[in-house]
């Protein structure tokens, strides 16, 4: 059996209020006798999810710290060095995060914002001051004094540093352009920690080299961090043997980029719906529950939203009829034991009216997982076909919404606004390039190139993510052959910044 549990609010609200839903499902599933009691539905799964990524990613980052600071010190070969960049990445991080909690009192940002502001924080703070301190060693053990080896350092990798995170604050800012409450959220996180990264390694890091001076390079290992002279070490033997056969490398480079592009060709661009939880997540186990017995859209169903329109309320004659052939339609297609391949299940409990009882909610059942092909027809067929032939008389109009619905208006305005964000992040970008090297060949040569690197990243993503190569055997995942509609756009104006 099952039973429905209305939350007041907005789904925000919903995940804030559940625990005490949580908390009385687990008491009386731990006074049950022989029988389990699950919950689902979107409040409770997106509580799961917040709490699925929380943990995973707090683990990822424990895991990947000592490995930053190891490659930092094998990079630099001293303790000191290797952790100045480090550093002053997460003091990017931290005071990004207290300047997003204040712009959060104006514009609500999504969750994931601070995620966002760690992530491109340690990317750029510690790229950024990398570049500094090694200009600044390399300067020194040339033989210039500190204050000078500062100075070039400063007017060399440090201009390098202000124009590569302007050109990575132009890239974000192409998110903007999707117009969407998540995207504009990790947008403003991301540009707000770039722009301290920025603003420190041109500040605060010259301050605190100034301070260490040759003390930089304690706590220094032996034959750690060598080759930092003009064509020394292991990248000055790639670069010789790269110039002593350009045009070969070259094209042989292009050939292999291009080849792991060809993927991407057959993208497929979709959401994935509640059955790609872990197995042991509660959500999923109501979910298959609610299949093998009922309908799977009893979970996340399509509604109908009904307004009155001209009319006083939803009560009146006209409205009602259509609302009852509506629901008729809908049960000519519902599954029975006779037809179980139908789109739909049978409309459950009574329609919901607001207070004002202009409004009228009707929710319809889809009998596949959010993310499958066939819920995305069901729910198109709704507004296509069924809604529209059932209000064709009535004045009021009648809207479909819901989690499926949501996700198809969504990826949508994704297709439809990625030329958009393409032409603005490639335009602005030559033109910052333009500007820097007063050059029109180097911005095309740089463009062509990061599009190259893009294609590649968007075919290995292919590759893994949708057919599965390496997930399974390596990593422990289950590929669903679709990639979320929202990854290549958000890939493409993080990649085409940093690179």
């Amino acid at each position: 059996t099952f039973a429905m549990v209305d939350l007041e609010g907005e789904l925000e609200d919903a995940v804030d209020n559940i625990d005490p839903v949580l908390d009385a499902v687990a008491e009386a599933e731990a006074a049950s006798d022989g029988f389990e009691i699950l919950i689902g539905g979107d409040a409770s799964l997106n509580k799961q999810i917040i709490e699925i990524v929380d943990e995973d990613f707090g683990r990822a980052l424990f895991l990947n710290l000592p490995i930053m600071f190891l490659i930092l010190f094998l990079a630099f070969g001293a303790v000191v060095a290797a952790s100045v960049p480090l550093a002053l990445a997460f003091a990017a991080v931290i005071t990004a995060n207290g300047i997003l909690a204040i712009v959060s009192r104006v514009y609500p940002l999504d969750m994931a914002y601070q995620e966002m502001a760690l992530l491109m924080g340690l990317a750029t703070g510690i790229d950024y001051a990398l570049f500094v301190v090694t200009r600044y060693r390399r300067e020194r053990r040339a033989g210039r004094s500190k204050e000078e080896a500062l100075r070039v350092a400063s007017g060399t990798s440090g201009k390098a540093v202000v124009f590569a995170g302007m050109t990575v604050l132009l890239a974000i800012s192409g998110m903007f352009v999707v117009d969407n409450a998540v995207f504009t959220s990790l947008a403003l996180a991301a540009i707000v920690v770039v722009a301290l990264a920025i603003v420190i390694s041109m500040t605060l890091l010259p301050a605190i080299i100034a301070m260490l001076g040759d003390n930089i390079d304690r706590l220094r290992v032996p034959f750690l961090g060598g080759g930092t002279g003009e064509g020394g070490g292991v990248w000055g033997f790639i670069t010789d043997r790269v110039l002593a056969q350009p045009a070969i490398i070259g094209a042989v480079t292009v050939v292999v980029l291009l080849a792991v592009a060809v993927p991407y060709l057959t993208l497929n661009l979709g959401f994935n719906g509640p059955r790609t939880f872990p197995d042991d997540a509660e959500g999923k186990k109501a979910l298959i529950a609610l299949e093998e017995n009922f309908t799977i859209g009893l979970m996340q169903p399509a509604v109908v939203v009904v307004d009155a329109g001209e009319k006083e309320n939803v009560f009146a004659a006209d409205i009602q009829a259509s609302v009852a052939e509506l629901v008729r339609l809908v049960e000519l297609e519902s599954r029975t034991p006779e037809s179980p391949d139908e789109p739909y299940g049978a409309v459950a409990g009574e329609p919901d009216f607001n207070d004002a009882g202009d409004t009228e909610l009707i929710a319809i059942p889809i009998n596949a997982d959010g993310g499958d092909p066939e819920a995305i027809d069901a729910v198109n067929h709704l507004r296509d076909d069924l809604v529209p032939q059932a209000f064709e008389d009535s004045s009021a109009e009648a809207l479909v919404t819901g989690n499926t619905a949501f996700n198809i208006d969504f990826k949508e305005n994704i297709v439809f606004r990625t030329p958009f964000v393409f032409a603005m992040v490639l335009g602005l970008a030559f033109i910052i390039l333009l500007v820097m090297f007063r050059s029109i060949v180097i911005p095309i040569k740089a463009i062509i190139l990061n599009l190259l690197s893009v294609g590649a990243a968007y075919g290995l993503v292919v590759l893994v993510f949708q057919e599965g190569w390496l997930l399974e055997g390596i990593l422990g995942f289950e590929a669903t052959g679709i990639i979320e509609s929202w990854l290549p756009l958000f890939l493409f104006a993080i990649l085409f910044g940093l690179s």
